[in-house]
């Protein structure tokens, strides 16, 4: 079998010159160990010449763009702790009020009367006992969204609900409201 070179020859992709080229094997040159130890004499004095060296002397606009990333910087961290501390306080707040709507909960398992209350332009609505409508009509009683649910509160308890959260949604009937409602059945 003949070699590769004689192949590539044969089929005519290389030169009677690159075969022969390719036959005289280069010679490697093998560094000796003495000198690689000047080389890094060398390299080492290199380094402590750049150590020795002075240190160049930023401009203003340098000092400008450095001040000013340190300012951006403060004010990122500064807005991530205060967002960090806002959703520390809402997580507080939310189990507050779910402790006290949990502990003065009125709802009824079986009840069986429809309340209808408007939420923006949506008409939602509440199964309440006939006394709980009666008095969510009276504005007695409050409802309160907890969980994905519709509560039943009391007044009371609906301050409190404010005073941890004046944002929180409650449902509750207003004298003004209940005036309205009866000059409209008039």
């Amino acid at each position: 079998m003949s070699s590769l070179r004689d192949q590539l020859f044969k089929a005519g992709l290389v030169t009677e010159e690159q075969v022969k080229k390719s036959e005289e094997k280069p010679k490697r040159h093998k560094p000796n160990k003495k000198t690689t130890q000047p080389h890094r004499k060398q390299a080492s004095q290199t380094s402590q010449k750049k150590k020795n060296k002075p240190k160049r002397e930023r401009t203003d606009l340098e000092k400008f763009y450095r001040e000013r990333s340190s300012e951006e910087n403060k004010e990122r961290q500064q807005a991530k702790k205060a967002k960090e501390a806002a959703a520390l306080l809402k997580k507080e707040n939310n189990m507050k009020i779910g402790r006290l709507v949990n502990e003065n909960l009125l709802d009824v398992n079986n009840a069986t009367e429809r309340y209808n209350f408007i939420i923006g332009s949506k008409v939602k609505y509440a199964y309440v006992s006939a006394e709980q409508l009666e008095q969510l009509a009276e504005g007695k009683l409050a409802l309160i969204f907890q969980k994905g649910k519709c509560r039943v509160i009391s007044t009371e308890t609906a301050k409190k609900v404010k005073a941890i959260d004046s944002k929180r949604l409650i449902i509750q009937q207003t004298p003004e409201q209940q005036s309205n409602q009866t000059e409209q059945q008039d």
